[in-house]
C-alpha cells in the first residue's frame, strides 16, 4: 500500500525561560492510503501537539514529516496554507464552526478560499451536507444547531473538499456516547467513500478499537509498533 504521510523521529520541546519542557520524543510512523489509525494517550501525552505538527499547524524541534513524499517544513508559509486547504481535512472537539455563518457557508468556505466559485462552492456544501443528514438545516447557523448536528457541519466541512488525510482531535469527546457513536459511524463511511485517509486523536478505547490501526503515546514517546521509512 502507498504511505500517504510519513513522520520520522519528531520531536517537540518547549522553552520558557531557563525551563525546557519535552513534549514529544523521537515519534515514528508511517500512514497509507485509506488507513485510519487512533492515537491513544492520557490528556498530557503529547497526542495533541503530535497531531498539530502532523498538520503543518506547529513545528517540531527536531524530525521531519513526509506528505505524499513532500516535506512539509519544507514549504513556505503559503505553500503549507495551500497543501492544508486542498488534502487535508481538520475536526475538533468543539467544531470550531464560525458563529455568523450558516451550516451551508461554513462547509463551503474551504473550497471558496481555494478559489472555487460560490455558486459550485455552495453546491457542494449543499450536496455534503444532504449526505450528513442536515438538507433540512442549511440555513441555519452554529447556534440553533444541537451538539451532533454541529459536528456534523464540522465533519462536512472537513471533507468538502475530499481531502486525502483527516486528522481529528477528540472528534466525539464533547458529545454525548450514543451522539458520539454516530457520528464516528459517519465519519467512517464518507471517508471510505471518498478514499480518505484518518488519523484521530483520542482517549476512547472504544472508538480506537473500530479503527485499523492504534497507536499509544505515553509521556511523549510512542508505545506501540507503527515505524514509517521516509520516502
Amino acid at each position: 500500500m502507498q504511505e500517504i504521510l510519513v513522520c520520522k523521529d519528531i520531536s517537540k520541546t518547549y522553552h520558557e525561560g531557563a525551563v525546557d519542557t519535552s513534549v514529544l520524543r523521537n515519534v515514528s510512523f508511517s500512514v497509507n492510503t485509506a488507513e485510519h489509525i487512533a492515537i491513544l494517550g492520557s490528556s498530557g501525552s503529547g497526542k495533541s501537539t503530535l497531531l498539530h505538527i502532523l498538520g503543518g499547524l506547529d513545528s517540531p524541534t527536531s524530525g521531519q514529516v513526509w506528505f505524499n513524499q513532500q516535506s512539509l517544513f519544507s514549504l513556505s508559509a503559503s505553500q503549507l496554507a495551500t497543501l492544508r486547504n486542498k488534502h487535508m481535512g481538520f475536526i475538533y472537539q468543539f467544531h470550531h464552526l464560525l458563529s455568523e455563518f450558516t451550516a451551508l457557508e461554513n462547509v463551503a468556505m474551504p473550497r471558496l478560499i481555494a478559489g472555487e466559485s460560490a455558486g459550485k462552492a455552495r453546491q457542494q456544501a449543499a450536496a455534503l451536507l444532504d449526505r450528513v443528514g442536515l438538507s433540512h438545516r442549511l440555513k441555519h447557523k452554529p447556534a440553533a444547531l444541537s451538539g451532533g448536528e454541529r459536528q456534523r457541519v464540522a465533519i462536512a466541512r472537513a471533507l468538502v473538499c475530499e481531502p486525502a488525510l483527516v486528522l481529528a482531535d477528540e472528534p466525539t469527546g464533547n458529545l454525548d456516547h450514543k451522539t458520539g457513536v454516530q457520528v464516528y459511524a459517519l465519519l467512517r463511511e464518507l471517508s471510505q467513500e471518498l478514499n480518505t485517509s484518518f488519523i484521530v486523536v483520542t482517549h476512547d478505547t472504544e472508538l480506537a478499537a473500530q479503527m485499523d490501526r492504534t497507536l499509544t503515546i505515553v509521556d511523549g514517546e510512542l508505545a506501540a509498533p507503527g515505524a514509517g521509512t521516509a520516502p
